[in-house]
């Protein structure tokens, strides 16, 4: 074979350089996991595992005596984070691709004479697309982009499922203890359902008022056989959060936490835009398309631009080597569509990352608004409707003993307090979801819609069946 000519030295080189250029681009997710540990680590002071396969679902007992409890459980159990994870490497291994030249192309040919005569010839060529090298650098910078934000939303979904775990915890604990609240009101339903039955019977009270009762008592025990559902399913699916296969072998307090002292600091606006995660991966990819706009604008003029080298056999047995150009010619694919896309999906991110902005301080005011008026609630039934239905218990019973009111009266106002514990209870559930959900935007996430959401507690009518 003889040598390349000296007048195009460099043509030789080029697909050589254009593997190395390739082989600069390497697999690794490693760092890619660690820097969503760190940054979990830093806003919560959880950590998490980062291995490649999810753990086995637990099946032995696990305490949960508050809601850091659940989270540090989700984090280092819940088959969400591996699968989040995988997520990430598969958006690491598309940045990585996205970045690699495309592979030499070797084509041959064996040539025979027409005319009959022996000999053949022998062509050989290498070619390769040289517009992958012009628009490598915009490549690997929208790359780095897509990193960043494949990671920023791997810390999202991290977190989010650490703010779902805690809203669940606080959602189960409301159930349960709306269960115990509607029992207490199926017992006093049945008491008066019982006093209104031997007074029918003594002929003290018209059979109508005996049926009310016995309607009231039935209503009570269906809303407390429905709360005892949805407790079960709120169990549930704080087992699903958490990566735990029993929920029967979970142990949570009887009762939701009372109001703490203070409530969190609501962000401003500046300071929820700087945490948002989903609006740094926004912009994240924002920057991203605009790098894959400038690859389209690149390559306005042809899609394929092929240098190479061919090595020619004549059927004497004399070699002939020389560079080749190539190049495809715009005639059906102009490029325009490609341009217009990119454009497109800027315009696209963009009216996205406005309706963040707007999207983030109202989630902010609407769980503020609720958190502050959970809290007044509970604290109004708590200093003075409760006392003064113990008050009026109290007063009611005096009253009774001497003939004055009748046994109806007394269950009138107990039914009244259950009322009030309930709307106490619900209160106190409305706090926890609305102050982690304020948390969470904190934090840099949001529950949204698709935060923890509660039944309110039925408020049964009590029933006041007149006689003594």
């Amino acid at each position: 074979m003889r040598t390349v000519s000296r007048a195009f030295p460099w043509a030789r080189w080029l697909p050589l350089l254009g593997l190395l250029l390739a082989g600069c681009a390497s697999l690794d997710t490693g760092p890619g996991r660690e820097s969503v540990q760190q940054a979990v680590a830093g806003k919560t002071g959880f950590t998490f595992s980062a291995a490649d396969a999810p753990p086995a679902p637990m099946s032995t007992p696990v305490s949960l005596p508050d809601a850091d409890a659940a989270v540090r459980l989700a984090l280092s159990q819940s088959p969400a984070v591996a699968a989040l994870l995988a997520e990430l490497d598969a958006a690491e291994a598309q940045a990585v691709q996205s970045t690699l030249l495309s592979n030499p192309f070797l084509h041959a040919s064996l040539l025979y004479p027409r005319d009959g005569h022996d000999g053949k010839a022998i062509d050989v060529g290498v070619s390769w697309n040289l517009l992958g090298l012009l628009s490598l650098e915009p490549r690997r910078q929208a790359a780095d982009q897509a990193r960043a934000a494949a990671r920023l939303k791997a810390v999202a979904g991290v977190l989010q499922l650490a703010a779902h775990s805690r809203a669940a915890w606080y959602a189960h604990l409301a159930d349960r203890e709306g269960a115990e609240w509607l029992a207490d009101r199926v017992e006093a339903a049945q008491l008066q359902a019982e006093i209104a039955r031997r007074l029918e019977a003594a002929g003290n009270l018209p059979p109508l008022g005996a049926g009310a009762a016995r309607a009231a008592q039935l209503e009570a025990e269906f809303a407390r056989q429905d709360a005892q559902l949805q407790a079960q399913a709120s169990l549930e699916r704080l087992a699903n959060l958490l990566g735990v296969a029993d929920p029967g072998q979970m142990r949570v307090p009887a009762v939701l936490p009372r109001l703490p002292d203070q409530d969190p600091p609501v962000p401003t606006a500046v300071d929820l835009e700087a945490a948002d995660l989903t609006l740094a991966s926004l912009e994240a990819e924002l920057a991203q398309a605009r790098k894959l706009g400038e690859v389209a604008r690149r390559s306005a003029w042809t899609d394929s631009l092929e240098l190479g080298w061919g090595w020619d056999r004549e059927s004497d047995g004399e070699w002939k080597d020389g560079p080749s150009l190539g190049m495809a010619l715009p005639l059906f694919d102009t490029g325009a569509a490609r341009r217009a896309a990119a454009r497109f999906e800027a315009a696209r991110l963009e009216a996205r990352i406005a309706e963040r902005r707007l999207t983030l301080t109202r989630e902010a005011r609407e769980a503020a608004l609720r958190m502050q008026r959970a809290r007044a609630r509970v604290e109004n039934l708590r200093e003075n409707l409760l006392p003064l239905l113990s008050e009026a218990q109290d007063a009611a019973l005096l009253q009774y003993n001497a003939m004055q009111k009748s046994p109806f009266h007394l269950l009138e106002l107990k039914q009244r307090e259950l009322a009030a514990l309930g709307q106490l209870i619900q209160g106190l559930a409305d706090y926890w979801q609305a102050r982690t959900a304020l948390e969470a935007l904190a934090l840099g996430v949001s529950l949204g819609a698709t935060g923890e959401t509660r039944a309110p507690l039925q408020a049964l009518p009590a029933n006041s069946s007149g006689g003594h």
